[in-house]
């Protein structure tokens, strides 16, 4: 199928289509959200060992939204088992009724899954860690553990090409490790944003997977490819610092980071503040003019000039 030909396959309604990218403002949403998600599915095709073959896998979309990735996948279904996760309910619905040979799968916002551990070959996951903040070890943990012995997971992430537009600065590999932005942003503005570097992802996730590549550019994000370890490891274990020096660089940019976000919210609130002070004036004044300007305000006028005088 070509980039330039929309996709034939069930496509759910707009207001899903856009849950996780907004499609609205392309001259053709529909086309748009077909490319998007036919180019990631290349992508993860082409992330894949060069033996891999289809048959009798069993494969998990995790973070899965209404699809987008997973429908283009339709083919691959014939031979291999296919499942999608996603916290969204509507969008787990509308795979349930349109995507028959999908096993669609709500989860909570917290591990487990709820699915058999040690059963799938592959697992991908995009634009997921990208947005995980204090979840993102407990999952990437229950990911390792949802994998079969030797399972493969690709999972993107975010850094090196989104610097300039989340954190404002060029992109230093040396100073970051999992900087966790704007962590209580509402969803409805895209929540946090999560920039990874490299050399963290290969210390720490490297813990419980042997990092097999690192592509590191694909739709503004860059891409892991990780086989599972035979290890069992702890929260701590994955997220205890190492000795490698850039660690403590990364904390003292951390902390840099974190502060210039306070001090910019500071400023808005400030500025919010004394718009809502200046409204508030503007409608009172507004008001006084009105009344001023009422049949029952000049009629008691001369009430008003006695009462000034008798004060008097």
């Amino acid at each position: 199928m070509s980039e330039e030909t929309k996709s034939e396959l069930p496509r759910p309604p707009r207001e899903l289509a856009s849950r996780v990218y907004a499609v609205e403002g392309w001259s053709d949403p529909d086309l748009a959200f077909d490319n998007l998600g036919l180019q990631t599915k290349e992508q993860i095709i082409r992330l894949l060992p060069e033996d891999w073959t289809w048959d009798g896998k069993k494969v998990l979309d995790f973070g899965c939204g209404s699809g987008r990735t997973l429908r283009h996948f339709s083919e691959e279904a014939k031979v291999a088992e296919f499942w999608g996760g996603d916290i969204h309910g509507e969008s787990i619905e509308w795979i349930q009724e349109n995507l028959d040979w999908v096993n669609a799968w709500q989860t909570a916002m917290n591990p487990p899954m709820g699915l058999e551990h040690g059963t799938f070959d592959l697992i991908y996951t995009v634009s997921v860690f990208t947005h995980l903040t204090d979840n993102a070890t407990p999952w990437i943990l229950e990911l390792h553990r949802l994998l079969a012995p030797g399972g493969i997971l690709i999972v993107s992430f975010m850094g090196k090409w989104t610097s300039e537009f989340f954190a404002g600065e060029p992109w230093d590999e040396d100073r970051i490790g999992k900087h966790d932005l704007y962590r209580h942003q509402d969803w409805d503005l895209g929540g946090p944003a999560v920039l990874i570097s490299e050399w963290w992802l290969r210390e720490h996730w490297g813990r419980a997977f042997e990092v097999v590549e690192i592509d590191q550019e694909f739709q503004n994000f860059s891409w892991a490819v990780l086989r599972k370890k035979e290890v069992n490891l702890s929260r701590e274990e994955v997220e205890e610092v190492s000795d490698d020096p850039r660690e403590v660089v990364a904390l003292k940019h951390y902390v840099r980071q974190l502060q210039g976000e306070v001090d910019r919210e500071k400023v808005t609130a400030s500025l919010e503040l004394q718009r809502a002070l200046d409204e508030r004036e503007r409608l009172l004044a507004e008001q006084a003019r009105v009344y001023e300007d009422s049949t029952s305000w000049k009629a008691t006028r001369w009430l008003r000039a006695m009462s000034r005088r008798l004060s008097r």
